[in-house]
């Protein structure tokens, strides 16, 4: 940190002094308090950069990635309805071709 980033970080934390330990201040709380600073709009601008981060921005919004988490989960529902539905079909397949096999062969006897 430079001596700038240092003074913006000495005063915001004049500021969290002040708040009380049991509640922790929200995010907008805090941007909020950085807003109230006696400091240029730059320094401003990187201490809330340095709060918010850097969030990706997903489908055109920014979000924690909840969106994309329940895509993925859904996906591999998807994924294992589908290979369980085939599995199933299969055994079903299987024991069907089997009695069948067992029918023809008491009625070739019964001859």
């Amino acid at each position: 940190m430079d001596a700038f980033d240092q003074e913006a970080y000495t005063k915001l934390q004049e500021l969290l002094k002040d708040v009380d330990p049991e509640k922790a201040p929200s995010r907008k709380d805090i941007l909020n308090m950085v807003d109230s600073l006696d400091l240029s709009d730059e320094a401003k601008e990187k201490i809330k950069v340095m709060l918010v981060g850097d969030v990706p921005k997903v489908f055109g919004s920014y979000g924690g990635g909840t969106l994309l988490a329940v895509i993925f989960i859904l996906v591999v529902f998807a994924m294992i309805f589908f290979f369980g539905y085939k599995l199933y079909k299969s055994i079903k397949d299987k024991e069907k071709k089997k009695e069948e096999k067992k029918k023809a062969k008491q009625s070739k006897k019964k001859k």
